[in-house]
């Protein structure tokens, strides 16, 4: 590894390397020298085979986020000047080390809440006048819930593994829900709401907070930076905070709606997006919520009837379990929207 380190530039002396957190796609190691601390990582590009894509989109959103002063991570350069290198080992990339922080798995209280939401808030308030163009889709149509479901109807309609009669009654929820899988791409393709810069994977343990403050260092993990819309993220930090840690659970009365936890996200979130959200997304906030758990729905199911080849299973049933509990979220945010609304509008009047 330290010819691996070799290749970039960095302050001091080497002292120390050794492997450092636990992420599931990228190899992780901390390195240390006489003058700071780096984070380097090996990246999977059988994951992100377009490692030039996906590195190029991380740069220029940091860069353009730097400039307006909004802390963000900082990409280490290689002496060729790129920012990765690529040797026989592997590909590699630099991070200079956030100091003084901290990151939490779970969410420690509703305070926390309201700033993991100003941190996205402003992530999403920063990037909203970058030229979204420019950013390639190192997924494409990962949020394409239209396109989900088609690819749903196909696995169904040939049901390799003859699983249909199983889940006939999720099958019959997800198909009666056809109309919403177009809500947020149907409004992009309209022209209702802007094109934006997404995240695609916005968990609090993607936000690093400081230790002694408890306020936002930065959002952390870019490497799925797309184009899209805002909603996806907003609807997927919601979805996520409902679930939480339900969803292999097999008591689905656990997945509801969270009033308190839907105001303080929203509190934060809409102070930092003020100024640049429309009516549209606005009335989409709730709906976003919806749209995203019903997505996974499809994909669970789609992949339990399509013999789990996708997502890492450790039983037979794993996948409609985790169907089942998206589908139950769904349905609580459908009994709890009217309420959603409601706290929406209230947020909403906060601000104005």
């Amino acid at each position: 590894m330290k010819d691996i380190l070799d290749y970039f530039v960095l302050d001091g002396e080497l002292v120390r390397f050794e492997p450092f957190g636990n992420g599931l796609i990228n190899k992780t190691y901390v390195a240390e020298t006489t003058a700071k601390r780096y984070i380097f990582q090996r990246i999977n590009n059988v994951v992100f085979p377009d490692v030039d894509a996906l590195m190029n989109n991380i740069v220029y959103v940091t860069e353009h986020l730097r400039k307006k002063g909004i802390p963000t991570l900082t990409v280490v350069k290689a002496k060729d000047g790129k920012p990765y290198i690529h040797t026989e080992e592997g590909y590699y990339r630099g991070y200079e080390f956030i100091e003084d922080s901290v990151c939490y798995e779970k969410v420690p209280s509703l305070d926390m809440v309201t700033k993991a939401a100003e941190g996205f808030g402003q992530f999403h308030d920063g990037l909203s006048d970058i030229d979204v163009s420019k950013i390639v889709d190192v997924i494409p149509d990962f949020h394409n819930t239209a396109k989900r479901f088609d690819a749903f109807a196909s696995i169904l309609e040939a049901n390799p593994k003859q699983r249909a009669e199983s889940c006939a009654e999720e099958i019959e929820f997800l198909l009666s829900r056809k109309g919403d899988y177009s809500l947020l791409v149907g409004a992009l393709e309209k022209g209702e709401i802007r094109p934006s810069v997404t995240h695609n994977d916005p968990k609090i343990n993607n936000v690093a907070f400081h230790k002694s403050t408890g306020e936002v260092s930065c959002v952390l993990d870019l490497d799925t930076v797309m184009g899209g819309t805002f909603l996806y993220d907003f609807g997927d930090a919601l979805r996520s905070l409902f679930t939480g840690d339900n969803e292999d659970s097999t008591d689905t009365s656990l997945l509801v709606v969270d009033l308190d936890i839907y105001k303080a996200y929203l509190d934060g979130y809409y102070r930092m997006m003020k100024n640049v959200i429309n009516d549209k997304e606005i009335h989409l906030l709730p709906r976003s919520i919806l749209v995203i758990a019903e997505e996974l729905a499809l994909r669970f199911l789609g992949d339990y009837l399509n013999g789990d080849v996708y997502f890492h299973v450790a039983y037979p049933t794993h996948n409609l379990v985790r169907a089942r509990t998206q589908i139950a979220l769904a349905k609580d945010i459908l009994k709890n929207m009217g309420a959603l609304d409601q706290a929406t509008q209230e947020i909403v009047q906060k601000y104005r």
